[in-house]
């Protein structure tokens, strides 16, 4: 099934504004993504639409802002992001969405988000860098998945991680396929999936050398869902996908014939996210 992501609207924009422009051109089929602003009483205002909704890390957005890090070595950071997904699997919960899909975070707390044009990305300080305390962020992981796993099994969510991408190698977690075995070591395909971010993958497999396609063999069993946008190889642009371009044979694979197909685009007119839309159909038929 094919959903569109809100985040082709301009970064702020009220989600009921995207809600209404949706139903105008029929597109019942969406994610709530990460990039509006806060709303009152917003579950009451998605419920007003009988759409098939998902809904993504960020969602719903939070009166007091915060960025998700569940990597975090900071004990409030840790704490408040874990709470935030379990808010969004209750939200989750309450509008009968499909899957709720959640990031791992990072070997560093961001200090901000980078939104232009160019890159998507968080800002880091990089006089912090420090790579010292990966063991530390993986177990910090694995205690807040241990929470959350069980908690969306209680409320009847299905939860997915998003996998990563950046350039930006010295703050880099759960980019490399080994960093995937060693997490479903942990957690079965029945208690968690895999968000396949293909403009994260181009990143990470530039960065770190290493084959798209052979990452997509390891994660494979665990792929709920696919988030789908074009990049250069070099920022996390959130660009439209283009024909002839070497995702489609991931895409299309029958593998993943039953995932979830996000087209997660920023900054898009409509009528280019319908047309790339169409698009995806009909490669998806095999037309």
């Amino acid at each position: 099934m094919i959903f569109v992501s809100t985040t082709f609207a301009d970064d702020n924009t009220p989600v009921s504004v995207v809600l209404e422009q949706c139903k105008k051109y029929n597109l019942n089929n969406l994610e709530l993504g990460s990039n509006h602003c806060w709303e009152s009483d917003i579950l009451n205002k998605v419920k007003q639409y009988d759409f098939n909704f998902l809904a993504h890390n960020y969602f719903p957005v939070p009166k007091k802002s915060l960025i998700v890090n569940i990597a975090s070595q900071d004990k409030n950071i840790w704490n408040n992001s874990v709470k935030h997904i379990l808010n969004s699997i209750d939200f989750c919960n309450e509008i009968g969405a499909r899957l709720y899909t959640f990031h791992l975070g990072f070997l560093l707390d961001p200090i901000n988000t980078n939104q232009n044009s160019k890159n998507y990305d968080f800002i880091f300080k990089e006089s912090e860098i420090d790579q010292s305390n990966y063991n530390d962020c993986f177990c910090s992981v694995i205690k807040a998945l241990e929470q959350i796993i069980p908690y969306a099994k209680k409320k009847n969510v299905k939860i997915a991680i998003e996998t990563e991408g950046s350039r930006k190698k010295e703050f880099c977690f759960f980019y490399i396929p080994d960093e995937y075995r060693k997490l479903f070591e942990h957690f079965s395909k029945n208690e968690i999936g895999i968000n396949l971010n293909i403009g994260h993958l181009n990143l990470a497999s530039k960065t770190f050398g290493f084959s798209p396609f052979e990452f997509v063999d390891t994660v494979a069993d665990y792929v709920y869902a696919m988030e789908l946008s074009h990049n250069n190889g070099v920022e996390d642009q959130h660009l439209p996908i283009k024909d002839r371009e070497w995702y489609w044979d991931i895409i299309t694979d029958n593998r993943f014939k039953s995932a979830y197909k996000i087209l997660e685009f920023r900054s898009t007119p409509i009528a280019t996210v319908i047309q790339t839309k169409s698009l995806l159909e009909r490669k998806c038929n095999g037309i």
